[in-house]
């Protein structure tokens, strides 16, 4: 499976989204038939939080147990806030340190990790020129 995957990112914080009764993840989703996962970014992001018009820039290539993910990065300014939107039904700031002790996915731990210097992606992974993010 193909899956974009953001990283919303403000001061030290990332965002997360759930379902109800659901783990924290990171925002995302796979990408239809013939769409770029650069689209499918684009498109999970505002149906998952209305977040609009951002600039997201792509930073590397995660490899989960099932799951390839493309994660790309957006910093969103301190006046927008993230609004739960379809198939998500809570959205929250969490401090990237604390994200060890965060009932997040197993994908989501993993990326962000990688993002803080703290592991590698997963298997074979490309990477694009870094990314200064904190």
């Amino acid at each position: 499976k193909q899956r974009a995957t953001i990283l919303c990112l403000r001061a030290n914080s990332i965002l997360l989204v759930a379902r109800s009764n659901g783990r924290w993840a990171l925002p995302g989703g796979r990408c239809k038939p013939s769409e770029s996962v650069a689209a499918a970014a684009i498109r999970e992001l505002l149906e998952e939080t209305q977040l609009t018009d951002l600039a997201l820039h792509y930073i590397f290539e995660f490899w989960g147990a099932r799951t390839r993910h493309y994660v790309f990065a957006a910093r969103i300014p301190d006046d927008i806030e993230p609004v739960p939107g379809r198939e998500i039904s809570r959205c929250r700031w969490v401090r990237a340190k604390d994200i060890h002790s965060a009932w997040v996915s197993v994908s989501t731990r993993g990326i962000v990790q990688v993002l803080l210097g703290e592991g590698s992606p997963v298997g074979p992974a490309r990477r694009s020129s870094p990314l200064r993010v904190f």
